[in-house]
């Protein structure tokens, strides 16, 4: 099963910061900053946010990227095929291409990133996101194979991220253990120096050209001759270092970033479509969660532009899909036809339909005895979840439905769903790449609690063993479809992710993935 970096994503993330207030020069130092030390720099042994940050904006570069339409293109690989039966995966790679420590990048230095991530032994974290791969092949210098037991489409997404960055295999030998402190790559910037704790220095790497991706604006060597990469772990000292001039861009806290959209002394860079989702889910183990209709319901009443409002000051959309907008393979056609969009007379329509009606006038609604009282639960500690949850508690009072809301840190609220004493919860996941359905949906469900759908379970199924895009996205659309029909969750809504810089940043792109080209920055006067 597919986890490629399934992780409770908060607006607190890695921020991207640069000393400011000059005009470019070759000899610019910008300095970005660090949420905390990482304790590697070597993809095949860390799935942090962190390092990966480090690791594939600046030192390593992958096979495939992402347009910003969500398509795999080539990169360090020139061109790929997929055999009939979807079972291996060739990549003709790109000649003339070297590492910071000049030995040349090839089909062997794939297949050693690869195969290591495969070798038991190596016990990588990044295993699981490799999903039915069992081996690598270098065929000549510039011809590799992946070898398949099944298919699994999934896989351009873990090509394109974390463990995807290909390293020196020499250098990975010559520094053996100490290799996450001395990694080696071929992306714009090498390792300078490695203050642990305090501060990472990255140089540009001089034999440089951005010309491969198509969705850059530089297309010669960097710009910024330095990068120097500062621990600042507290949210409120690198915003009172951006207001002051310190640092010249941080992603932002949901409740601050009011006060710099309209702020002349910054610019502010919104990435709307962040694959992120937050959704109501149910114990479709209980009644009378167990109702496709009833679940309907819920969804109608939720008033989610509210949400968006209240909860994140407006810099979030709306979701009607089960798939985020972020995601290869949205349609939001069929999130339209197919949603639950703020309708409370309908809602109260459908519970009615189900015998849901207000019989002692208490103004909450009964069914043979029992009365519309349920929980909610969710994860503590962060205001825009809350604000959420209570306008999800106000919408359903308005339609006759009480929810009491629980919350608890994730290391306790999580596991608590593996048991049958909840009703519904507000979940948030994060991920690039469709086969987060099969994660969550494909039953028994991420928590268990979904029973067996031959539908559902064969769409998902056929979508994560169509390695062809194209073919995939008409897969990925019958997927949303069937999960809407049966109302499994009902989505709320995507969160942006913004950043501000000091005014005078220039060309500050952030890629379809979510990754900063570093080679396209620069400071205008």
């Amino acid at each position: 099963m597919k986890r490629k970096n399934l992780y409770l994503a908060s607006i607190v993330a890695l921020s991207v910061l640069m000393s400011s207030h000059v005009a470019f020069s070759a000899d610019d130092t910008l300095r970005f900053r660090l949420g905390e030390d990482p304790e590697s720099l070597y993809n095949v042994e860390t799935k942090s946010l962190t390092a990966d940050a480090v690791i594939n904006q600046y030192l390593l570069e992958r096979l495939v990227y992402f347009d910003q339409t969500g398509t795999p293109k080539p990169w360090l690989a020139e061109s790929w095929e997929v055999n009939d039966d979807q079972t291996e995966l060739v990549f003709t790679l790109r000649d003339g291409i070297a590492f910071h420590d000049g030995t040349p990048f090839d089909a062997d230095a794939v297949a050693a990133q690869f195969n290591t991530i495969l070798d038991p032994a190596t016990a990588s974290p990044q295993l699981p996101s490799m999903g039915t791969l069992e081996k690598v092949e270098a065929l000549d210098a510039k011809t590799v194979r992946f070898t398949f037991s099944e298919p699994y489409a999934p896989f351009f997404i873990a090509l394109a991220t974390e463990g995807g960055g290909i390293n020196s295999p020499t250098a990975v030998a010559k520094h053996g253990r100490d290799y996450g402190r001395n990694p080696v790559g071929t992306g714009p910037y090498m390792l300078e120096r490695w203050i642990p704790g305090t501060e990472i220095t990255l140089v540009r790497n001089p034999n440089y050209h951005q010309q491969i991706r198509d969705d850059v604006a530089n297309k010669g060597a960097p710009k910024p001759e330095k990068i120097i990469l500062t621990v600042i772990s507290e949210e409120g000292v690198a915003q009172a270092a951006l207001e002051t001039g310190e640092l010249t861009a941080a992603t932002l806290q949901a409740d601050t970033i009011e006060q710099f959209v309209d702020n002349p002394d910054f610019k502010t860079i919104i990435d709307k479509t962040h694959p992120n989702l937050v959704f109501l889910e149910f114990n479709h183990r209980r009644a009378p969660f167990d109702d496709p209709a009833f679940r309907t319901a819920i969804g109608h009443a939720i008033d989610r532009e509210a949400a968006v409002a209240a909860a994140w000051g407006g810099f979030a959309s709306a979701a009607l899909s089960p798939l985020s907008l972020g995601i290869p393979g949205f349609d939001g056609d069929i999130a339209q036809s197919h949603g639950t969009p703020f309708d409370p007379e309908k809602a109260k329509a459908l519970l009615a339909d189900l015998g849901w009606v207000d019989s002692d006038g208490d103004g909450l609604l009964d069914k043979d005895g029992k009365t519309a009282r349920f929980v909610v639960r969710s994860y503590a500690g962060f205001s825009h979840i809350e604000r959420t949850l209570q306008v999800i508690q106000s919408n359903l009072a308005d339609i006759g439905i009480e929810v009491e809301l629980e919350t608890s840190d994730w290391g306790a609220f999580y596991p608590s769903l593996l048991q049958d004493d909840w009703d519904m919860d507000l979940m948030r996941w994060t991920n690039n790449d469709a086969g987060i359905l099969t994660e969550l949906f494909h039953s028994p469900g991420h928590r268990k609690t979904l029973p067996p759908s031959p539908k559902i379970d064969d769409i998902l199924a056929r979508c994560d063993q169509t390695m062809d895009p194209s073919l995939r996205a008409g897969c990925i659309r019958d997927a949303q479809k069937a999960l809407l029909e049966e109302m499994i969750i009902v989505p709320i809504l995507t969160n942006w992710v913004v950043t501000a810089t000091q005014s005078n940043v220039e060309d500050y792109t952030i890629d379809y993935l979510g990754y900063l080209i570093p080679g396209d920055l620069w400071l205008s006067n």
